[in-house]
């Protein structure tokens, strides 16, 4: 539970606003957001709107609660992911073809490339974290070692799951710290930068996405330098024809002892480690772009050369065809 005690609500000293008057808080809390419809189910309900927000530099952390069952529609975030936390009561969510009801138990992530619609019921009350789509791809790019295009979560997200639960401390770690005064003043220091990069991490670590295969393996810090070199250019350039001695010119040493390095540090040799990446690479865009997409665009931006041998490789790789991928859409 991310709440304090009932007589305050979370973020109190950073409030914006408080109102029983619909226009007005769908005025403000467009300003903040985006342009949205708010309507009450009944005219009956007591509506009795708040919001705290506290800024960031790419983040922005929200408290908000409307009182009476409304009914919200912002179509296409657009600029934003926005994860709804529950503090009570229940929301109905629809994002995308996805719709589920987000509880305590059960937080929603809205995709900004969907439409969404919701049903904030009567007594619901929610914490909101608000991530910039920019700034996620970044992080989401460092982290794969590849440019990352558009990133798309599974909606529901189980808070009482240990990935999700672990996630849940972790915001409430974060949360504490912003009442506070630590983090989140809207200043542009290192440490809130760092705050930032590493919850958006966690969660990218711990939600399933169409990044998820492009974050299977990850680097070690402890690599030596010829290897972190090596992996750096795999990263830029395994769209595009590259062999053993190009990886291994790059990296400074001869290709016989880039094979024993990289066999030691990841049980693979560079090419495997190349063929790895292109094929979560192709994964990657199957999830994301497989509806509209041909697999063979897909085999070509993933470095594949040849149709016949990236089916194969895939299907041996995933456990299903390039095209199956793409037609499930499993983040729609």
């Amino acid at each position: 539970m991310l709440s304090q005690a009932e007589s305050k609500t979370p973020l109190d000293r950073f409030k914006c606003f408080e109102t029983t008057d619909v226009d007005e808080a769908r005025e403000i809390v467009a300003r903040h957001f985006c342009n949205h419809r708010l309507g009450r189910f009944s005219a009956s309900d007591r509506f009795d709107a708040c919001q705290n927000r506290a800024r960031g530099q790419h983040l922005s952390l929200n408290y908000l609660r409307y009182g009476a069952d409304v009914a919200i529609e912002p179509g296409e975030l657009a600029e934003f992911y926005l994860i709804q936390l529950p503090i009570t009561g229940a929301a109905e969510v629809r994002n995308g073809r996805r719709s589920m009801v987000s509880t305590p138990r059960v937080a929603s992530i809205l995709n900004p490339d969907r439409h969404t619609a919701m049903r904030w019921h009567a007594g619901c009350q929610q914490i909101l974290l608000q991530i910039e789509t920019g700034f996620l791809q970044e992080v989401a790019s460092r982290m794969a070692g590849v440019s990352v295009g558009q990133v798309r979560f599974e909606p529901e997200f189980n808070l009482l799951s240990r990935a999700g639960a672990a996630w849940r401390r972790r915001l409430r770690g974060v949360l504490g710290a912003v009442e506070e005064g630590r983090v989140f003043q809207g200043g542009g220091s290192p440490e809130q930068r760092h705050l930032e990069e590493a919850l958006v991490g966690a969660l990218l670590e711990f939600q399933p996405n169409t990044a998820s295969p492009l974050l299977e393996r990850r680097e070690t810090g402890r690599s030596p330098a010829i290897l972190k070199r090596a992996v750096s250019l795999i990263g830029e350039r395994f769209a595009d024809d590259i062999s053993l001695l190009d990886i291994s010119t790059h990296a400074g040493t001869s290709p016989r002892n880039l094979q024993l390095q990289f066999r030691q540090e990841y049980g693979c040799t560079p090419l495997q480690y190349l063929q790895d990446v292109r094929l979560s690479y192709a994964r990657h865009l199957l999830l994301s772009e497989g509806h509209s997409l041909p697999v063979a665009e897909v085999a070509y931006r993933s470095g594949h050369r040849h149709l016949g041998r990236f089916s194969v490789a895939y299907r041996e790789r995933f456990g299903e065809t390039p095209g199956a991928t793409g037609r499930a859409l499993r983040f729609g």
